[in-house]
């Protein structure tokens, strides 16, 4: 039942605004502007219905106050003797949603609240409609950047950017629908562990986004890291079952605000950077940006055991060996080298994308692009990203007849099944090295 706060300096107003108000509504009164004040926050008022003219206090001082202290979120009515023009015309101008004039009918009260809470309630639901991805309730892509824009400028904490591993195996394998599964589960694991000044939001098919609130201490945030990852883990048992060979879960690469940054688009970068991180060094992992823990010493005199334990991949991931720049271009010499000693055949392969539109849907269009190279390619095959359009592909033991006839069209045949989008062009190139 929605709750109604009556307030006026006169014990007769009060009663009939109860009395008349009641039978639809929870009523509580109070006499004056100050007291409303001090107990709005104990009784979150739907409505507040207050006399224009009191003393102390008047109704526009009290409404000036509640817009001020809570953002003018709940709508304001006054009740008035006053017939003059210029005293509404003041009123509509600080925020006032209507008024009402003494003495008042029942009936016509009753309207005119109904109304206002109606509209209200239809304006919220559309404005949630707007903001709300449909599929798991979180905060959409558009909204989830707004509001961590705004928070990253003036606020602290830390952003976690999460990443579902082999979440495309599940489509493949089980189906959309178990997909779908898997995702309002997660998001429901990202409800059950963020509070109320939290910020979650999906960004993509399967990422996410949480921004902790006045958080920056490292233990608490890997600690929260580990129970979304455990949560989710036990969750996906539900769907897929305990002996599915899919090997599900989360990577997430997390960034301190305002240690890192200010501004939102630099942050995500830093954030996405050290989830990489955790994607190439075995997914189901956690990683801070620029905290170092990422960077694995091996200890001086070290055996062969523990130093091939640091070189070694844990947890090995099923899809092609992701790396950077620097990276590729030294798998790229060694293999060269490889080839004219030991007469081995390495394809080097380039796809060049290009997008009908801004530069964020490139982005967003080369992602995407990335993550289907990454479950497309067998393990020994390794890529990279280059500038803005472009990927580098390393083919071991192919020939140019099966990286085209074989490798190549499983990419574009994986890409068109789950990327259907027109104004998209993927041109390769393709030779030995």
């Amino acid at each position: 039942m929605k709750k109604i706060m009556v307030v006026d300096d006169e014990s007769i107003f009060q009663y009939l605004a109860k009395t008349m108000l009641e039978s639809a509504y929870d009523v509580v009164t109070v006499s004056s502007g100050e007291e409303a004040l001090q107990c709005f926050e104990q009784e979150k008022p739907d409505l507040v219905l207050s006399d224009l003219m009191m003393p102390g206090m008047s109704g526009l001082e009290l409404q000036d106050s509640l817009k001020q202290k809570y953002g003018g979120k709940t709508p304001v009515v006054f009740m008035t003797s006053d017939y003059r023009q210029e005293t509404e015309v003041d009123g509509f101008r600080g925020g006032a949603m209507d008024f009402i004039h003494k003495p008042f009918q029942k009936e016509v009260l009753l309207r005119r609240i109904d109304i206002i809470l109606s509209s209200i309630s239809k304006m919220e639901d559309l404005q949630s409609e707007a903001s709300t991805d449909l599929l798991t309730g979180l905060l959409n892509k558009v909204y989830a950047e707004k509001e961590l824009t705004e928070i990253c400028r003036n606020g602290q904490g830390t952003i976690l950017l999460m990443d579902l591993d082999s979440f495309k195996l599940v489509n493949d394998c089980v189906g959309h629908d178990a997909g779908d599964k898997v995702l309002i589960k997660f998001s429901e694991v990202i409800n059950s562990v963020v509070r109320n000044k939290d910020i979650a939001g999906r960004i993509g098919g399967d990422e996410f986004i949480i921004f902790c609130n006045n958080v920056i201490n490292r233990n608490v945030v890997e600690a929260k890291a580990r129970q979304i990852a455990g949560m989710f883990s036990t969750a996906c048992e539900e769907i897929l079952g305990q002996d599915s060979q899919i090997p599900i879960g989360v990577s997430i690469g997390a960034v301190y605000v305002p240690n890192e940054g200010t501004d939102f688009a630099e942050l995500f970068k830093k954030a996405d950077k050290a989830l990489a991180g955790v994607k190439q060094n075995g997914k189901h992992g956690f990683a801070i940006y620029n905290d170092g823990s990422e960077k694995e010493a091996v200890p001086e005199g070290a055996g062969i055991n523990i130093s091939r334990a640091v070189l070694d991949e844990r947890n090995e991931p099923a899809g092609a060996y992701e790396v950077g720049q620097e990276g590729f271009r030294d798998i790229y010499r060694f293999l060269k080298r490889s080839v004219k000693n030991y007469y081995n055949s390495v394809q080097y392969c380039v796809f060049t994308i290009g997008v009908d539109g801004d530069d964020n849907k490139l982005e967003e269009v080369m992602d995407n692009f990335g993550r289907t190279l990454l479950h497309s390619l067998r393990c020994s095959d390794v890529f990279t990203k280059n500038g803005k359009d472009q990927y580098w592909l390393l083919l071991l033991e192919s020939n140019t007849h099966d990286a085209e006839n074989v490798v190549i069209n499983r990419i574009l045949n994986n890409w068109k099944e789950t990327h259907r989008i027109d104004d998209v062009e993927v041109i390769y190139e393709v030779e030995d090295i």
